[in-house]
């Protein structure tokens, strides 16, 4: 299942710094891959809040999406 960046969502998997992994972490509010370059979101394994760079992020879920076609 290919990840849709039209659809905003409120979690996403992506590298934690706190944790060395790729984690999911939520945002209080659902996040938009077009209008901002990062939001602070809280790591469901640590909870630790951390700025998530969108950019990195959705360049990971199009790698990933790349692999699913």
């Amino acid at each position: 299942m290919a990840f849709n960046f039209e659809q905003d969502t409120d979690w996403i998997f992506t590298f934690c710094k706190s944790c060395w992994d790729f984690k999911k972490f939520v945002f209080k509010n659902p996040i938009n891959f077009e209008t901002k370059s990062s939001y602070n979101g809280a790591c469901v394994n640590c909870k630790k809040e951390q700025r998530i760079n969108l950019k990195e992020a959705r360049d990971y879920y199009e790698h990933l999406n790349d692999h699913n076609n």
